[in-house]
């Protein structure tokens, strides 16, 4: 942040023609992070290159606020070059002669840069080459590196993918866009690991691989969990890691369920995102990179597509468009307004790639005591937390239905299984959510509900109301009655029909649990 106190100071010393047309700019940008929060290298002994004089304003208040800063000012503008050196002059107590380097062209950086080290690079819009910057990245290096430049003059994914796992940390400006491309953490081994928890889907593994296989995104690893499967599904997975080796890799491990086999493939992910794929279901070819290219240029940590819902007896497709709520025009793709809006849909994870460091950051896993159904907590709890989330309203995930075996397929006890999941939120988000929250978590809860109701065995449905009542109307904290009553309300009639019943059973003591696994 620059002070007004400390522009004046430093602006009496910057006189020229050429200086002066930069300089209202340049202060708003130093006032407004404009090239992010990073305006100095963290080594002081390092060097600093800027491509571009600008206003000079950046490169004096670095050399004053620093005896031992060195600074390369690579100007091809020979009369720009003189007003800097002219109001370097200017500074008392400066020594600019042993500090600032003057080059005419990047060629001569090799012979200005003999240690080949650049604590931090500061490329203007107008200076801006990809040849040259990249050139630059191979040559030496670099911590840090900012600037901004024209998508018209480079693809901000080329420069995105460029700049990742050769330089430390970046933070580029697209002319046009009001979002920066970035990066700051430990380098990825690759873009995006898909994890797949593999477990008695042998008839359906091939297609799934195989899709996962020809993915037109390059850096991508896929990491098939064997949960101890006891058919041959183990097996077909090495074979498919012995045809794609260093694309494929396979973690045999005992049978635990699919929360475990997920945190396994998590544990060994390598990924700046990773993203959940079911064995038995199968994506197109463009999947991922299209919503990694949606999260780079959206600075967002989740980025979700669409999906089709693909039935096994009938062979029909059902396409299911990635929800509105995206800065785009229509509203269909960008970046989300306000991901909240998301909490309380079908649990959906596999339609999204999520970065990995904001998981870890957050503590967010699968829940392994939970059997089945454990997408439910973790969807809520990513969705809950996540600030920036993109959107793409491309169908490009196919998830299978009329499978024998699926999970949402049980008619029976086995769905009381919503009622640990929820007490598992109840603990492990209520103590940190809001008002908002809380009330999407409501609507969550009884749209399940509703969900278990209509597919339930009649023996079990007075059971399951029961249990119902006491989760929904019980552990409110910061939801008053008439609030529980609006969200009830705009779930139509089903919702008011399933409360009654759940105020029958409201006053009475809360049944003993049956077993769900």
């Amino acid at each position: 942040m620059l002070r007004n106190t400390e522009f004046h100071r430093l602006a009496r010393r910057l006189n020229g023609v050429l200086l002066t047309r930069y300089l209202d700019e340049d202060r708003w940008r130093l006032q407004n992070s404009f090239f992010g929060l990073k305006v100095r290298s963290e080594d002081p002994q390092s060097v600093t290159v800027f491509f571009g004089a600008r206003s000079g304003l950046e490169i004096v208040r670095l050399l004053t606020s620093s005896p031992t800063m060195k600074i390369v000012l690579v100007e091809p503008h020979e009369g720009l070059r003189q007003e800097i050196l002219t109001s370097l002059a200017r500074v008392q107590g400066l020594d600019w002669q042993s500090q600032v380097i003057f080059c005419s062209s990047a060629d001569e950086l090799a012979h200005a840069i003999p240690e080949r080290r650049i604590g931090m690079v500061r490329v203007d819009l107008a200076a801006f080459d990809w040849g040259m910057v990249a050139r630059l990245i191979e040559s030496f290096e670099i911590g840090h590196i900012a600037g901004e430049f024209d998508p018209y003059d480079a693809d901000p994914m080329v420069v995105y993918r460029g700049c990742r796992g050769r330089v430390e940390s970046f933070f580029w400006r697209i002319s046009g866009h009001s979002t920066p491309i970035s990066f700051n953490g430990p380098k990825a081994t690759y873009e995006v690991s898909v994890i797949v928890p593999a477990y008695k889907v042998l008839p359906w593994i091939d297609r799934c691989m195989g899709t996962l296989a020809d993915q037109t995104l390059q850096s991508m690893e896929i990491i098939a969990v064997d949960d101890g499967s006891p058919d041959a599904t183990g097996a077909r997975l090495d074979e498919w890691a012995e045809k794609y080796p260093g694309r494929i890799k396979v973690i045999h491990k005992q049978n635990g369920g699919c929360a475990s086999a997920r945190n396994a493939g998590i544990a060994h992910a390598t990924g700046e995102y990773v993203a959940f794929v079911d064995g038995d279901d199968w994506v197109d070819v463009n999947m991922f990179e299209q919503l990694y290219q949606s999260a780079v240029l959206n600075a967002a940590d989740v980025s979700q597509c669409g999906y089709i819902e693909a039935f096994e007896d009938s062979g029909r497709f059902e396409a299911y468009p990635t929800a509105a709520g995206g800065s785009s025009v229509d509203g269909k793709s960008g970046l989300v307004w306000n991901p909240r809006t998301f909490l309380a849909v079908k649990p959906t994870i596999w339609r999204r790639i999520y970065k990995r460091a904001f998981l870890s950051d957050n503590g967010i896993s699968f829940p392994e005591h939970i059997r089945r159904f454990d997408d439910l907590p973790f969807q809520f709890e990513v969705l809950a937390r996540v600030k920036r989330m993109s959107i793409i309203p491309d169908c490009y995930y196919y998830y299978r239905q009329e499978r024998e075996g699926q999970d949402i397929s049980v008619t029976d006890h086995r769905l009381f299984v919503h009622f640990p999941i929820f007490e598992w939120l109840n603990e492990k988000v209520g103590v940190w959510a809001d008002g908002e929250i809380e009330s999407y978590l409501l609507k969550c809860k009884i749209n399940t509900h509703l969900f278990a109701l209509s597919r339930l065995d009649k023996k079990f449905v007075r059971l399951y109301v029961a249990h119902a009542a006491h989760d929904v109307c019980g552990g409110r904290v910061r939801l008053k009655l008439r609030d529980t009553f609006r969200i009830v309300r705009s779930g139509g009639l089903p919702a008011l029909h399933f409360m009654a019943g759940c105020f029958f059973f409201l006053n009475t003591k809360r049944p003993k649990m049956i077993p769900c696994d």
